[in-house]
């Protein structure tokens, strides 16, 4: 009987130990296929749906906002909005990718990624790819990362559970 409740505790104990170590084992794969430019090693911890549905809003709400400040009282402002989904589609595509994941989740401007102009002295710029980071569990099944960038912005992570399994599903971009 004693025997039995010991296994059962430590199973248990086990258990919860590889379940807390869930999120950071996915982070530290993240960084890893980013760093090798993996694309398959990344999409195993990335549920791509959801991530270029957040990104999708993200950008087209910044689109809107920014047509709506300089087109106000323009009639091409419609014009404008309706190009901008075609935009946004093709600015995803240069996002999900590991050197766009790398280099936004790295603080630089998502419009130099988007113009694929490259960082100057990536490596001598003193934070690497997810040093500088704060976490906390939202919930059981949701983790928040907040990354300190080098232009002292912060982008939020967001990692859901999949069953045992944890995967990137928001990247929060730090407002202008």
């Amino acid at each position: 009987m004693k025997k039995i409740l010991i296994s059962l505790l430590l199973f248990f104990v086990l258990v919860s130990t590889f379940l807390g170590l869930g999120p950071f084992l996915t982070l530290y794969s993240i960084k890893e296929s980013i760093e090798a430019k993996d694309s398959n090693k990344l999409s195993q911890n990335i549920y791509f749906p959801e991530l270029r549905s957040n990104l999708k809003n993200q950008i087209n709400l910044s689109l809107s906002d920014r047509i709506n400040k300089k087109l106000n009282d323009n009639p091409l402002r419609f014009l404008a909005e309706g190009l901008a989904d075609i935009v946004v589609d093709e600015t995803l595509d240069v996002f999900l990718t590991p050197d766009g994941l790398g280099r936004l989740i790295d603080g630089e401007d998502p419009s130099s990624i988007i113009r694929n102009n490259k960082k100057l002295d990536a490596e001598d710029d003193g934070i690497e790819i997810l040093e500088s980071i704060e976490f906390k569990y939202q919930s059981i099944n949701r983790f928040i990362v907040f990354i300190k960038t080098v232009n002292k912005k912060q982008i939020i992570l967001h990692l859901d559970r999949f069953g045992i399994r944890w995967k990137l599903v928001n990247v929060i971009l730090p407002s202008r």
